[in-house]
């Protein structure tokens, strides 16, 4: 039985992420394989990575559910980087589901990811599959600063302290991908446009329904600071992954009885999860230190996205000058890469309390830390059984702070780029860390 089995390992990513496997400090402790379509292209991947015969080749097309079901019996983890996900995912969640076993992607796409909860779901909770879409950068550092700033305003307010507006600011430094694009613009012309639209709306892929999000601003201050953020393309992909975690932690805090029945866990386990029925999140990209640039910003890019939404003749510009799929940037060019991104979270009740919670990353965070993190969390799901938090025991189709919690905190500080720092901030000043 092998322990990962990576899927679209020839792709930019799956080079990345296949790459990082075989070079992991805990590269004795797991096995993993390469899903290719052609054993002579992953011959020649293994070839130009230096990978020796301990990493094998596994013949699979995604497209063919046999060919990934007789792959998917043989792994533990399964690692897909085949996008678009809306044309190629199906197969590979609905195997890994029926078998039980466990799975991460990378699927920005709203619409894909509810379709696999509609469908999976409630047998993955059967079988005890764990399908964790989403686990890259834009996904992980949005979910988990949240979970982080819940605990900090817990360990400070008491474990009934709930959480009201939380906010999240992005800077960032980062290349882009030809597969990225391709998946940006599949989603404008094969996702059918009402179910779309009906997947970017509020808590389209929550349980539970909370208080609507705030509205959309040309521009918001940073909370204590100068700078004003704007509109981020990946705000609504984090706003819909976030409220999943609210619903899941909701349900998971307010059925502790079955949790304390089936998994014979401590009520402290699970009570404090919950981000309370008052909480709302909203994400920006920071733009700078006037309102009248982030608005400008906010604006041309709106009517970019709606451009591209409805000009075919727009959308064949941009084929006709982005990398193709499987080219990205240098390693040079992903090492200048950087983000930082910073997360308010206030309390519910008043005066309000804010945890600031920052995650620091050094390299290029859409592709090289991508890689890492998603490597990451297969690595957690491979070797962590026994420290996932009890959101995770049930299984089902999950996000990254209800599947890995704590555990790809210490995996990701772990790796010397990553760092999270948690602090409570009253009026301005920084007056305590948790972490």
């Amino acid at each position: 039985m092998v322990d990962i089995l990576v899927l679209g390992a020839t792709g930019f990513t799956g080079r990345l992420i296949t790459r990082y496997l075989y070079n992991h400090p805990q590269r004795s402790s797991f096995s993993f394989a390469l899903g290719v379509r052609s054993k002579s292209k992953g011959e020649a991947l293994k070839k130009s990575l230096g990978i020796d015969d301990t990493v094998g080749l596994v013949l699979v097309d995604v497209g063919d559910y046999a060919s990934v079901e007789a792959a998917v019996r043989k792994v533990r983890v399964v690692i897909n980087v085949v996008g678009p996900y809306w044309l190629w995912g199906n197969n590979v969640v609905k195997a890994c589901t029926e078998h039980g076993k466990r799975y991460v992607d990378l699927a920005g796409e709203l619409h894909f990811i509810k379709d696999m909860i509609i469908r999976y779901d409630y047998l993955a909770s059967k079988t005890g599959a764990i399908i964790v879409p989403t686990c890259g950068f834009a996904s992980i550092a949005a979910d988990i600063p949240v979970f982080l700033s819940n605990r900090t305003l817990k360990s400070a307010l008491g474990p009934d302290a709930q959480l009201g507006l939380s906010q999240t600011f992005v800077r960032t430094q980062a290349g882009v991908s030809g597969g990225s694009i391709n998946s940006f613009l599949c989603d404008m012309e094969k996702v059918p446009r009402r179910f779309y639209e009906r997947c970017q709306a509020d808590y389209a892929l929550s349980q539970v329904r909370g208080l609507p999000s705030p509205p959309p601003v040309l521009a918001t201050r940073v909370p204590f600071s100068s700078q004003y953020g704007g509109y981020w393309f990946a705000g609504k992909i984090n706003r819909g992954i976030v409220h999943r975690t609210f619903g899941l932690n909701t349900l998971a805090s307010s059925y502790s009885k079955l949790f304390l029945a089936q998994e014979k866990v401590e009520d402290a386990a699970v009570r404090p999860l919950g981000y309370g029925p008052q909480f709302r999140y909203a994400e920006y990209k920071v733009v700078g230190r006037t309102w009248l640039g982030a608005a400008v910003f906010s604006a041309l890019f709106t009517f970019f996205l709606r451009l591209m939404f409805k000009s075919r003749l727009a959308r064949g510009f941009v084929k006709l000058f982005a990398p193709a799929p499987g080219q990205g940037p240098s390693d040079k060019e992903m090492e200048k890469g950087w983000a930082e991104v910073t997360n308010f979270t206030q309390s519910a009740a008043s005066p309000n309390v804010y945890a600031k919670t920052v995650t620091h990353v050094k390299g290029d965070p859409g592709y090289l830390m991508t890689a890492w993190m998603i490597s990451e969390c297969a690595l957690a799901l491979a070797l962590d059984d026994a420290s996932l938090p009890v959101t995770a025991r049930l299984g089902g189709v999950l996000t990254p702070a209800t599947a890995f919690g704590d555990v790809i905190v210490r995996r990701l500080e772990a790796t010397g780029h990553i760092h999270f720092e948690s602090e409570i901030v009253r009026g301005g000043d920084e007056s305590r860390k948790d972490r």
